[in-house]
């Protein structure tokens, strides 16, 4: 036993060497990583808990996350019109329903669909896809009233963009944010743009390729006691760390032969609409130029598939293959950083992760995953899951507490 676990030492030394020997810092003082298989081929396997079955009666979810070991949410994803799209639930055994929140629909204080995550202590809902509404919720009990919650409108226009709250207002994904040094694509543009009050604070100007229908999704992250913000994209093998001045000072991208293939369209007049305030009263202002849809030509990437983080680290579930139909079987690997960036652990499960929420113990986590291997079943569920080699430690500490005595 002891021969073995002194093996996986070495081959996680080895690992962490391979990465940090993969650093440099450009003259602007912008730090670049790049991690290897080497290190994902020395992850720590994951195995379901065995003793905790009490999430097994959610049945309509979409999406479940766990704050604090404590408190179950569940976004539904039942359709019906009128009905909460989230619910919470104290994580006894048996589990009790504390609250449901936003009713389904496209009337004032509702959404359509939504994404959620945990930032700090509250939960942040968006529904970026349809009404742009947002709101947090206080997970810290006494729960809020439903009916003194109140939702705002972000003013952002691209659909399906990631929003995390920021300072006052709200940190947005830029979807026209890439370059492919290949098809000649350089979108010299924010990755990240300041919203307040509705209104984008650092807008910049339109670009020739729109290149959002392949580069759109991703998570951000806010750690306002470090001063770092995390973008993590699901398109690309690539996260991002900036201040927050929203400064990039850190790129961290993963070796992948899996790239997705894309096709140029011919150049189209666009026309770019942009509304105005002036001493008159507000009114709409129009420009016209040449651009070009970049459009996906061969099956999609799906790189960082969801991140979670909390004040000490970020957890990030990275997949790196293209879409395949059996993808419900895809193994996942979680990798645990710094808010600085540097890597601390990986771990490795056998399963597609649609979320994660990681446990006050480290090393175990709780996972959204698919409860049926038919790529055709959206059917969901919770599990918890551990370090495959816990038993094993916990005997090799109990046999040298032995050898001490």
């Amino acid at each position: 036993m002891k021969s073995v676990l002194k093996i996986i030492a070495v081959v996680i030394s080895f690992a962490a060497a391979s990465c940090a020997d993969a650093n440099k810092t450009s003259p602007d003082g912008i730090r670049t990583t790049v991690i290897d298989q080497a290190v994902l081929d020395s992850a720590t396997v994951l195995v379901v808990d065995s003793t905790d079955q009490r999430f097994a009666l959610i049945t309509d979810a979409n999406t479940m996350l766990v704050y604090q070991d404590s408190l179950l949410i569940v976004s539904h994803s039942e359709q019906v019109y009128g009905e909460p799209i989230i619910s919470l639930y104290d994580r006894g055994n048996p589990l009790r329903r504390l609250a449901n929140y936003i009713p389904r629909g496209s009337d004032t204080d509702e959404m359509v669909a939504c994404r959620i995550h945990i930032a700090g202590d509250k939960l942040f809902v968006s529904d970026c896809y349809y009404t742009g509404r947002y709101c947090t919720i206080p997970l810290r009990q006494p729960l809020p009233p439903a009916d003194e919650l109140r939702l705002s409108v972000s003013g952002v226009e691209e659909r399906g963009v990631a929003i995390a709250p920021f300072r006052d207002g709200l940190l947005v994904e830029n979807p026209q944010c890439f370059s492919d040094d290949e098809a000649g694509i350089h979108n010299d543009v924010p990755r990240l743009l300041h919203f307040r009050n509705g209104r984008c604070l650092n807008p910049h100007e339109p670009v020739t390729y729109q290149v959002a229908d392949v580069n759109t999704g991703a998570d951000i992250h806010y750690n306002e006691s470090c001063e770092r913000i995390c973008f993590v994209s699901h398109r690309q093998p690539l996260v991002e760390f900036y201040d927050d001045s929203l400064r990039l000072v850190h790129s961290l991208t993963l070796q992948s032969d899996d790239l997705q293939k894309i096709h140029i369209g011919k150049p189209q007049t666009t026309m770019h609409q942009r509304h105005s305030r002036g001493e008159t009263g507000r009114g709409i202002s129009a420009t016209f130029d040449q651009t070009q849809r970049v459009v996906g030509a061969g099956s999609q990437l799906h790189a960082f598939l969801c991140s979670a983080a909390n004040d000490k680290h970020i957890y990030l579930v990275y997949c790196g293959k293209l879409f395949g139909y059996d993808y419900h079987t895809f193994p996942s690997y979680i990798l645990v950083l710094d808010w600085d960036g540097n890597l601390v652990d990986t771990y490795r499960y056998d399963r597609w992760i649609q979320a994660i929420s990681p446990s006050q113990t480290p090393g175990k986590f709780y996972l959204t995953v698919y409860a049926d291997d038919d790529c055709n079943s959206a059917r969901m569920k919770l599990v918890k899951v551990i370090p495959l080699l816990s038993e094993e430690t916990d005997s090799l500490a109990y046999e040298n507490k032995d050898t001490v005595r």
